[in-house]
Formats: structure tokens, sequence, C-alpha cells
């Protein structure tokens, strides 16, 4: 079994980077076996039936002639609004408006993870949400989107790595080896439930997302397997900020006024538009990606502007004229942990391959003799995302368990001043939408 790969992209790739306050990102696809627990991203459900008390409703999915940006706009809309972000579709009363950073792009990854290791029903549904017609198109964009992602412009950085670990008593199958490696991926054997082993998973997901993540791995004898996918982001400014010109001013928080550090500067080509309840502008960075910053008006609630699907879609792909704005930009750092992204993925409709009903659901990714099958555990993700005078840098990894059954015009500067909650995501050149973030607080 060979390392995995890391692509460092010299060309910047045409993907929407969708951020909640996120600058890395890594997945990981836990398979475990048994009724055995773990700590950290590899916290497993109890082994009988589907996780409980799944706290979400169904969302309404919307579809897009780009699949990936549907599956940003879905998933983002089901983290947002959902228990991992302490959100709610209540109303007000019930929602937390906390910072908080999702990549679905490192979720969408590790999930074509997943769908290669499964078959019937089970990878029906895995293909249905990343908008894929059949195992053959979802092995060829796949690779083709690895490779997107790995081309990027001057000392712009996406580094994307893939790892599926076999946990003692499992083999792989030959087919699954094959099918990763020619994502770039490696294969690995663990014993898992020692310190050996978690250090080695918890350290490769460090040295993937250039130490940005350092989780805490906690795995448990008896676990089958673990697919982890990590992404990485690093980028300048096209036109980056003095820190001279910094200036010192409130933001408005939820429920007080806190003092933010604003980065300063007039910038003549930015692209700017404004909406129902919300102003929008974009900024470009010198890799050809962009970040586009979403603040709600006075009177506005930001989470009222993505609680559904439609509206999510509608931001991630709005449409701005050229302009001169002068930016206020307050300076931001947001770590997020999302350990039951299980129940974001049945309230995108993914259900069978948490039931285990199917004893042959993943026998194109693991051999058994035993006549049961497997079934997903857990999926959780971890994201970092630090914005500064010189860009952004980010990263993630998402870990999904599976355990065995038993049996621009000349006008006039506008001035966008982000001192109130906004939503943000960040675009590759190729369009994939990368992270997506709110700010409420800028000071957390």
């Amino acid at each position: 079994m060979r390392n995995p790969a890391q692509r460092s992209i010299r060309k910047a790739a045409r993907v929407a980077l969708a951020c909640v306050l996120a600058c890395g990102m890594a997945s990981a696809v836990l398979i475990t076996a048994g009724c055995s627990s773990a700590t950290q991203s590899i916290n497993q459900q109890p082994s009988s039936g589907v996780p409980d008390d799944v706290g979400l409703a169904p969302i309404q999915k919307v579809t897009s002639d780009d699949p990936l940006l549907a599956f940003a706009a879905n998933s983002s809309t089901a983290v947002l609004n959902g228990p991992e972000a302490n959100g709610s579709f209540d109303g007000p009363d019930s929602f937390a408006e906390k910072n908080f950073c999702f990549s679905p792009v490192s979720l969408y990854l590790a999930c074509t993870l997943l769908g290669a290791g499964t078959q019937g029903p089970a990878q029906e549904q895995l293909l249905d949400l990343l908008g894929m017609e059949d195992g053959s198109a979802l092995k060829t964009e796949s690779e083709q989107l690895r490779q997107q992602l790995e081309e990027t412009y001057g000392d712009a950085i996406i580094q994307v790595a893939d790892s599926i670990w076999a946990g003692e008593g499992y083999e792989f199958t030959d087919a699954y080896i094959q099918a990763v490696e020619a994502l770039g991926g490696g294969a690995f054997e663990a014993k898992f439930g020692t310190d050996e082993a978690n250090r080695q998973i918890s350290s490769w997901i460090s040295d993937q997302t250039k130490g940005l993540l350092k989780p805490q791995i906690s795995t448990e004898l008896g676990q089958a397997a673990l697919l982890i996918n990590t992404i990485y982001f690093k980028d300048a400014w096209a036109s980056q900020f003095d820190a001279a010109n910094n200036e010192v001013a409130p933001f408005e928080a939820p429920g007080f006024d806190v003092q933010a550090n604003y980065m300063r500067q007039e910038i003549a080509d930015s692209s700017y538009t404004t909406g129902n309840g919300f102003t929008a502008a974009r900024l470009s960075f010198s890799g050809g990606s962009t970040m586009t910053f979403v603040r709600a008006n006075d009177d506005t609630r930001l989470y009222t502007l993505f609680d559904s699907a439609q509206k999510m879609q509608d931001l991630l792909s709005l449409d701005m004229d050229l302009a001169t704005v002068d930016w206020w930009m307050p300076k931001f750092t947001v770590e997020s942990s999302m350990k039951d992204l299980a129940k974001t993925m049945q309230a995108l409709g993914v259900t069978n391959v948490f039931t285990g009903d199917d004893p042959q659901a993943f026998a194109p990714m693991l051999a058994t003799d035993e006549g049961t099958g497997f079934r997903v555990s857990e999926i959780m993700q971890d994201t970092h995302l630090a914005l500064d005078e010189d860009g952004v840098e980010a990263a993630a990894f998402t870990a999904i368990g599976v355990e065995k059954m038993a049996l621009l015009p000349e006008t006039e500067p506008v001035e966008f001043k982000l001192d109130r909650p906004f939503l943000y995501y960040v675009t590759s050149s190729d369009g994939v939408i990368l992270f997506v973030g709110v700010m409420y607080n800028p000071n957390l």
C-alpha cells in the first residue's frame, strides 16, 4: 500500500469555495465494527439502527446544472440551520447566531470515497446527492475534480489528500484500493484502539493541512475502516491590505457591540451588488479564487438570508457589477468542529448507508465472510480559517465512521463596512464552493 499523494495546485481551480469561517479542511470516513465507540472525530453511534434523534427535518433540496453548487447550497443550508451550528428552523428565539465554518467541498470529496465503496440503493442515494448519474460518472468526475483543485496560479495552494485505513481483521478489496489510488490516495493498515494508530492518523491529518488541524483522534478496537479526505487552501489577496491603515471600530454583534480591528482599503475593481435584505461584495485572490461577503442589512437577521436551500444557492451564485469599494473588513480566525454530520446527510436524503439493512451495501469496499454488512456510524468535520492583511489560510477534515453490523463603471466609491453579521464564501476560479461561513462576532 503506497503513501497517499499530496497535491499542490499550480492553477486556480475553478471551484467555488464555500466557507463558514474556515481556512482549511479535512474529511474522513470512519468505518468501524461492533458497538465500540471513540472520541474526537471518531465517536460512533449505538450499533443498532439509524443514529438516534436525527433532529433535522428533511431539507427541500435544490438542483443545478452545476452539481457542486447544488451540493454546497443543500449541505450548507442543512449545516448552518441545524444542530451543529446550534441553529434550527424554529425561529429567532432558537437560533444561536454564533461564528461557524463549514467546508462543503471536503464533505463532497469524502462522500465520493464512500460512494466508491458502496453499491445498490445505498450508493444510489449518495449519487443523487452528489449529482452523479452512476458509478462510472462517480469515478470519472471524482478524478477530474481533484485534478481541477490541484491546478493553481502563482503562489496559491489548494492541496487535496485522501487516505483509507483498514482496521485489524479487515481488508479493503483490491478494486477499492485501486479506485482510491486512482484519485491519488493511499491505503494503510492500523491497529485501531492503540495510541500508535491514533498518533498515526492524527499526524497524517496534521501533515496534510500544514499543521492548521491537529485533531486528537481516539479510535477503538473493532473499528473496520476509516476514510479520510483533507483539503488545504492558502492564497494572498490580489490587492493586499496595509496594516498601517487598520482601524478599530464597533461591530454590531448579536445583543451588543464589540470593538473589531478593521482592515481598510479602497479597491477600484471590486465586485458589488445589493439584494433583498443584504449587500454583498467580492474580493479576488492572486491565484484567481475569490471570497464573497454578504452583509445583512440593519433591519435583517443574517440567518433569514439562508433559511432555505434556494436562498443559499442564490447567495452562492450572486452576479455582481464592478465597482470601486471602500472596504472595512474585520480580521478574524474561526475554528469549528462538527461531530454529527450524519444527521445532516439524513436530512439531505441519504439514509440507507446508516441502517446496515443491506449486507452487500459495502461489498465493493470491505470483504466479509460473516454474511453481515456494515453501516456508517458517524460523519464529522473540523475546520479552521484565518483571514488577515495578507490573505486567507484554511483547512478542514471530515470523517465518516462505518461499523460492522452484528449479525467597473466610474462612480463614487461604495462603502462596504462589514460591521454587522455577515455570511462569506470562498470560490475557486473554477467555480467550486470551498468554504461557506458566518461571522457574528470577529472578537471570538
